[in-house]
């Protein structure tokens, strides 16, 4: 996550979000509530990808940065269920 435009990363950076300003298909956040990293961001996504509209977003507890090793089974669930639904 670049934080400013001396950031290596930030030229890709700028171009991902061209892209998911663009991007209408069905699109989930789900974050976990224990990252200091990426509490929250959710909101980024929310209101600039036309896909995340009225999608089900999750902040799954207990979870940490690695939200997939630490709440594996749970994320698994909120993405199988956000797959069945679409």
């Amino acid at each position: 996550m670049p934080t400013s435009a001396d950031d290596p990363a930030h030229d890709a950076n700028t171009k991902a979000w061209e892209v998911l300003r663009r991007f209408d298909r069905p699109f989930l956040c789900a974050f976990s509530d224990g990252d200091a990293i990426t509490k929250g961001g959710e909101r980024a996504f929310i209101g600039q990808v036309p896909g995340a509209e009225g999608q089900p977003h999750t902040t799954i507890e207990g979870g940490g940065h690695f939200l997939q090793e630490d709440k594996g089974e749970e994320l698994g669930r909120v993405i199988a269920d956000f797959i069945a639904s679409s």
